[in-house]
């Protein structure tokens, strides 16, 4: 199902929240009973329990009791209390402060929702998703380790995503909300599972290109069908591998090869093409070695790993165990190094199987997997063995060939848990690991289980799902082509093409499997650059505009 923030419409200002939380109470109390709720929370001096207590006197219905909640929970979180006691609402005012609600020891103890993580809805807006649940775990003096996320989304544009947290209760979520700078939570509820990475069916896309030139709605057409009706290789974009002179993928050969010193030089070292107040911490580090004074100097939003790391060292007092600095990252962002070199092997040996084979369809020494529904269509190990039914792809042969087709065939990313193509495809692996010090069946040798690194299995050739594609005219580059969730909550309409209007733009809308980068299929229409210089140009010029 489509992910949408629909319960979301929080006013930042606490007093307009108040008042907001009235206007949605009273078509469903009534307007008396609304009115007798606003005045009793309107009293400010300190009173007893039973004078800070409010009980309706009427007992309400499932749907009313419901929507009563959600009303209190989302706009009242710090001034109500709402309970039921014999089948009535009682409204208890909470004593004025201003701070987080209570996160006391013995809580654990107390918590008492239907299950252990609350599950939550992040828009935000230029920002990494790491970054965002790094600034709500500092408003809530809480670890980052305790949120869980299915995948982290591009900085540059406006994502939606669920995310769970372990044992944070939702009022807590709210409070941090209206503190959050470029980001807003919703939709909440509870569960008994951890979101995990890879947990989730596929991402939705609606992408703007803005000044169109040197093409038009006639020049376009064959490449827009093109798309829809063939597809895109299905490369991991540089998303994946970072937008600065140190590759992710560079960072994870020294993960898989327990190299900690070489880890933490790599993190922390000077980049080409950094904003200057980065660099200029980088500096500090490269010259004196002195994690406090290179801490001070690092903007906290700018680099999670590098603030994690230098807050270790700076806390036991020592720069020596850089394997304890370096466990000190969050889980999901040390496994996107190892998941980088990964990709960085599939990429070149997808490469490699257009450059021998073409894309007319599968050949002999081919593994495939009948490609199916997004849904279905992930085939990544994140679990051990004996924790998940593993989905073993088909050896192609000449008897078999004509019974698969191109969008079929898979590559695997390496692994010790995974089959190579029985052509020479699989050289490319071998090799290109070996320049590294690595190998195969060496991914299962690692010190640490969480490196261990299975495989998995990917579509090389994949379509978009309902892709739709309009163009636009408009003149204002300030004005947003279309609609956010925040925006349909605040009743804003669907923006339209100006029949004049002296720009021209072009929206796209479609699906993609779980994995698969926007900015592949964004490649195959534009014929634009993708390395990693140019996604750095594109970061630093947003941020000198933010």
């Amino acid at each position: 199902a489509e992910i949408e923030i629909d319960a979301l419409n929080v006013p930042g200002d606490a007093q307009a929240a108040f008042d907001e939380a009235f206007v949605r109470l009273e078509p469903i109390l009534g307007a008396s009973d609304a009115a007798r709720i606003k005045s009793h929370l309107e009293v400010t001096e300190e009173q007893t329990l039973e004078q800070r207590s409010l009980v309706l006197g009427r007992e309400l219905d499932k749907d009313q009791r419901k929507g009563v909640y959600m009303v209190t929970n989302n706009f009242l979180p710090t001034r109500v209390t709402c309970e039921t006691v014999d089948g009535q609402l009682r409204f208890i005012r909470r004593l004025p402060k201003d701070k987080a609600p209570s996160d006391k020891r013995g809580q654990r103890s107390k918590w008492a929702h239907a299950g252990d993580y609350c599950h939550f809805v992040m828009q935000k807006e230029n920002q990494d998703s790491m970054d965002t649940l790094q600034q709500i775990a500092r408003t809530l003096k809480c670890n980052a380790r305790v949120f869980g996320m299915a995948g982290t989304k591009d900085k540059r544009g406006i994502t939606v995503q669920k995310c769970s947290a372990f044992r944070i209760a939702h009022d807590r979520l709210i409070w941090a909300s209206r503190k959050l700078r470029g980001g807003r939570l919703g939709n909440f509820s509870y569960g008994e599972k951890e979101i995990k990475l890879g947990e989730l069916g596929g991402n939705q896309f609606t992408i703007i290109l803005r000044h169109v030139q040197g093409a038009n709605a006639v020049s376009l057409e064959p490449v827009l069908l093109g798309i829809r009706n063939t597809g895109f290789i299905n490369y991991f974009g540089m998303q994946r591998f970072g937008t600065q002179s140190i590759s992710s993928h560079t960072i994870g050969i020294s993960v898989l090869k327990s190299d900690w010193r070489r880890i933490i030089d790599l993190i922390l070292c000077p980049r080409i093409g950094e904003r200057d107040d980065v660099a200029k911490a980088r500096n500090v580090w490269d010259t004196t070695r002195d994690p406090k004074a290179t801490l001070e100097l690092l903007p906290r939003r700018a680099a999670l790993a590098e603030h994690s790391v230098l807050q270790h060292f700076v806390k036991s007092g020592s720069t020596n165990n850089c394997s304890a600095a370096f466990a000190c990252i969050p889980r999901n962002l040390r496994l996107m190094y190892v998941h980088a070199y990964q990709s960085f092997i599939w990429n070149h040996a997808v490469s490699e199987r257009i450059r021998v084979f073409g894309t007319k369809g599968a050949v002999p020494g081919d593994l495939v997997i009948v490609a199916s529904d997004f849904s279905d269509n992930a085939h990544a190990k994140s679990k051990a063995p004996e924790e998940e039914t593993r989905v073993v792809p088909v050896l192609v042969t000449e008897e078999n060939a004509s019974d698969y087709s191109i969008y079929d065939v898979v590559l695997p990313l390496p692994g010790w848990d995974v089959r190579y193509p029985e052509h020479q495809v699989k050289n490319v692996y071998e090799e290109l690991m070996a320049k590294d010090g690595l190998s195969p069946s060496g991914l299962a040798k690692h010190p640490l289980k969480e490196y261990r690194l299975a495989g998995a299995y990917r579509h090389f050739l994949i379509k978009p799902r309902d892709f739709m594609y309009e163009w636009m005219r408009y003149n204002d580059d300030a004005l947003p082509l279309a609609r956010s969730d925040s925006d349909a909550i605040e009743g804003k309409h669907d923006p339209e093409s100006i029949e004049f209007g002296q720009n021209v733009a072009l929206k796209l809308k479609f699906d993609l499997p779980p994995s698969a980068y926007a900015t592949m299929l964004l490649r195959e229409l534009m014929r634009t650059e993708t390395a990693a210089g140019y996604q750095t140009q594109l970061s630093n010029n947003t941020e000198s505009k933010e």
